[in-house]
């Protein structure tokens, strides 16, 4: 009984962990040279947080795995942010995992996770392949067709370690071809469902031994198919198979937000603020309808033993509804912006100055908060407003002092902490002040904040807007 509970228990727990991707078909062309600067990736969305699974010391550091497909390939691309690289094999098949390394393992068919096939690459571009399945009776290692890769260190002879360390690249493109005995159909169809797990390892210091989808435990192997995540490829990006809480185009939020206006204020208040028999459907709280098709149901059906009627909304509009809704509640990256990313990038880490004080994927200034993930935490009302208005209080970490200290030096800085006997004050240079209470002989608070108030009056109006789309677009994940 013991064994029958235990078998039972894990299985839930499988379950319960799994996760899941939407594969969109590739917008534009990708070229596979190991950069990531390709249209395509920038409008993909991230895999979810890899997790640690065996962690026991060291720096968690972020990996942002992404999936694309066309008729002819499944494409991944891996981001890994790393202060300590090393790489060393060379020989095709040679045991890659030892260096720092990423991963692939594809199970086509579903109903037979166990037939799956591996693609693994080390940070100079060495690859090793596997096919595991129920057919295949060759050698342990596999020689898949026409598969074209790049990392960006591809080609050095060795990659030691290096003080200069902070991320590398891998980009990937296999022919589906190469799994038509396992596959329902090469190219996928809308709604074709796989299971696959990606993973990030090895290295001389602080092996990440991380996956997407998390391997429960008792199993402590990379190969656990039973734990690969659920993977659906997407023909179309508007396909309402996408992800349940995605916002709609831009057009349907406007039109979106006229409709709610004028058929939904009788109960819930305008623009999504609280109503006199309903609430408030900008608010942040969470809600048992979440899903594109529960709130459909429930604007279009009503919600039996509630004041919620049926609606008389034609479906198309009622889409539209749903658009303007999750424009309400959503952060910063799931919404339309105006403005291009790209040289929003250009505007942050130049004219803007921004980086100085911000640190974006590992590269900035310390001085101010790491917006790495602001677009995935704020709003992208949020996101403008800390632009343009002075922060009513100043956040803990980030209290603007000058400091006299007794050999007549003046430090002018952040407070990062501080106690009864000492402070830890980072200056405007970056650099770390550890000083005790008898080595100071003044401390003066500053009422502002250094975060600027004005950057809007700064740039041009469409360097501002290009300046909001990257911070709205900066993000680990993408829901």
């Amino acid at each position: 009984m013991r064994l029958i509970f235990f078998v039972c228990l894990t299985s839930f727990l499988r379950a319960q962990s799994a996760v899941e991707y939407s594969i969109h078909r590739a917008p534009s062309k990708i070229v596979i040279d190991g950069k990531l600067d390709d249209a395509a990736w920038r409008v993909a969305s991230p895999a979810s947080d890899f997790v640690f699974n065996w962690h026991s010391s060291g720096d968690k550091e972020a990996t942002i795995a992404k999936l694309l497909w066309d008729d002819e390939n499944l494409y991944v691309s891996w981001w890994c942010l790393d202060r300590h690289i090393s790489a060393y094999e060379k020989l095709r098949h040679g045991p890659v995992s030892r260096d720092d390394c990423v991963e692939i393992f594809l199970s086509p068919n579903p109903r037979k996770v166990r037939n799956y096939y591996t693609f693994e690459i080390n940070a100079i571009g060495t690859m090793l392949n596997r096919c595991r399945t129920d057919w295949w009776t060759g050698p342990p290692t596999w020689e898949p067709e026409g598969v074209v890769h790049r990392t960006s260190l591809h080609g050095l002879a060795k990659k030691d370690e290096s003080p200069d360390d902070k991320e590398w690249a891998v980009e990937l493109a296999i022919p589906l071809r190469n799994f038509s005995r396992d596959a329902a159909h090469t190219p996928p169809r809308d709604g074709d469902e796989w299971r696959l797990n990606l993973m990030r390892t090895g290295g001389k210091t602080n092996a990440q031994q991380s996956t997407w989808s998390p391997i429960v435990p008792p199993a402590k192997s990379f190969h656990t198919p039973e734990s690969f995540g659920k993977v659906v490829f997407v023909a179309q990006a508007g396909s309402r198979r996408r992800a349940a809480q995605r916002v709609g185009p831009a057009e349907d939020v406007i039109a979106g937000r006229d409709i709610y206006n004028r058929s939904c204020t009788v109960c819930h208040g305008l623009d999504g603020a609280a109503g006199d028999r309903a609430p408030a459907l900008g608010a942040q709280r969470r809600y048992l309808r979440t899903s594109n098709e529960d709130l459909f149901d429930a604007i279009k059906n009503g919600i039996n033993g509630t004041l919620m009627p049926a609606s008389s909304l034609s479906d198309a509009d009622v889409w539209k509804t749903i658009a303007y809704i999750r424009s309400l509640r959503a952060t910063a990256i799931d919404v339309p912006v105006a403005g291009n990313s790209q040289q929003g990038e250009t505007i942050f880490n130049g004219k803007g100055q921004c980086a100085q004080c911000h640190m974006v994927r590992g590269r900035g200034g310390l001085i101010g908060p790491d917006l790495t993930n602001i677009g995935a935490e704020k709003k992208l009302e949020d996101i403008r407003l800390a632009l343009v208005q002075p922060k009513p209080h100043i956040p803990r970490g980030f209290q603007p002092v000058t400091v006299k200290i007794k050999d007549g030096r003046i430090v002018r800085g952040v407070i990062k902490n501080e106690n009864n006997f000492s402070w830890q004050i980072l200056s405007l240079d970056g650099k770390l002040h550890l000083l005790t209470r008898e080595e100071v002989f003044d401390v003066a608070h500053e009422e502002k904040s250094l975060m600027p108030s004005d950057v809007d009056r700064r740039l041009t109006k469409t360097e501002f807007e290009d300046l909001v789309a990257f911070l709205a677009r900066s993000s680990w994940r993408k829901r």
